[in-house]
């Protein structure tokens, strides 16, 4: 699908919020379901200040929908469950005048909305709860869940973060300030560092893109280290997800397909003219599994599940997922 096409359907209003997901500026899968939810209420309500056909309306939101499933939604599968949600029984907006069109559909995203912010909130309000005495904790890439942990933790008192630089999307970044905010003493390092560090941290917080029935568990690149460091250390690692991330499609017989990023820019920035990139390789995965023994558990809103007893919690939560979008139970969304 051609993005140029998809992004000439959006109102100027939300053309940042698509720019910022597609160039990858924007992190966070929580992030990008919520700008895409954005998109949708700004198609509707252009629908209704323009009196265009409310036909139209559904038809173009189905496409930008569409075009995030196949897109973004390739790597996190919550992507495509939150927006298979949101446009759940939208088509019949399109016999409605467009006022009317525009309060059904914007109805349809806000229950998803509402749905998913109570998600979080009990998510987080868990994991601060288990740090309750962790004095020292390392946080890996970004999350905006694991954003709102840190602040939370705050509560109690500022702790010892350690955040690696998560070198292939600046993932650590973003938690800087956060920590600062909160008064939390930081100490940032570069990911070569992880293992020096990590022995001292009572655990090891990170978010999920995706995962697993079988408790494996996706995040970018540099996540399967962090699980075999902890692993080896005896550092307990924790995921911080909602069930929405869930991905049954291994299940099935399908399974994630990896996404793979161009780092030229990035890691030739600073060569200058004396050494030349062209013709050396540096695309990488996107995101990569970290198998369920490398994982102490889950912490979602249905509890602190632990990664090998995954499966029929996953199991029970796809059987509601798939009757709340009215889509076949077969992992094929």
């Amino acid at each position: 699908m051609n993005v140029a096409e998809v992004r000439a359907l959006l109102p100027d209003e939300v053309l940042p919020s698509f720019d910022g997901i597609v160039d990858q500026s924007i992190l966070g899968a929580s992030k990008h379901i919520a700008l895409i939810g954005d998109m949708i209420e700004a198609i509707a309500r252009k629908g209704e200040r323009e009196c265009r056909p409310s036909a139209q309306t559904v038809a173009d939101i189905h496409t930008v929908a569409q075009f995030f499933i196949e897109t973004r939604g390739e790597a996190s599968q919550a992507v495509s469950n939150a927006i298979l949600i949101m446009v759940r029984g939208i088509d019949d907006a399109a016999a409605l005048d467009p006022a009317e069109a525009a309060k059904l559909i914007i109805a349809a995203k806000d229950a998803y909305s509402t749905q998913a912010a109570e998600a979080i909130a009990t998510c987080v309000g868990y994991s601060v709860a288990l740090a309750r005495s962790m004095k020292r904790v390392f946080v890996y890439d970004y999350s905006s869940t694991v954003e709102k942990f840190l602040r939370g933790i705050a509560v109690d008192g500022p702790r010892e973060v350690v955040i690696p630089e998560s070198r292939i999307i600046d993932g650590g970044k973003p938690f800087v300030q956060a920590c600062l905010d909160c008064g939390h003493k930081v100490t940032f390092i570069p990911e070569a560092a992880m293992m020096y560090f990590l022995k001292d941290c009572d655990a090891a917080f990170m978010g999920a893109e995706t995962f697993y029935p079988d408790g494996t568990g996706f995040n970018t690149t540099g996540s399967d280290i962090v699980g075999v460091l902890c692993q080896h250390l005896g550092v307990p690692l924790y995921f911080l997800t909602p069930m929405i991330k869930l991905d049954t499609r291994p299940v099935y017989g399908g399974g994630k397909k990896l996404v793979y990023d161009d780092l030229t820019a990035k890691m030739s920035a600073s060569w200058g003219e004396e050494l030349s990139a062209e013709g050396i390789e540096f695309t990488v995965p996107e995101l990569i599994g970290v198998p369920p023994e490398q994982i102490r558990a889950f912490v979602t809103e249905q509890g602190i599940i632990p990664a090998t007893q995954m499966y029929a919690p996953a199991m029970e939560y796809s059987a509601y997922l798939h009757e709340a979008s009215g889509t076949a139970s077969k992992g094929s969304e």
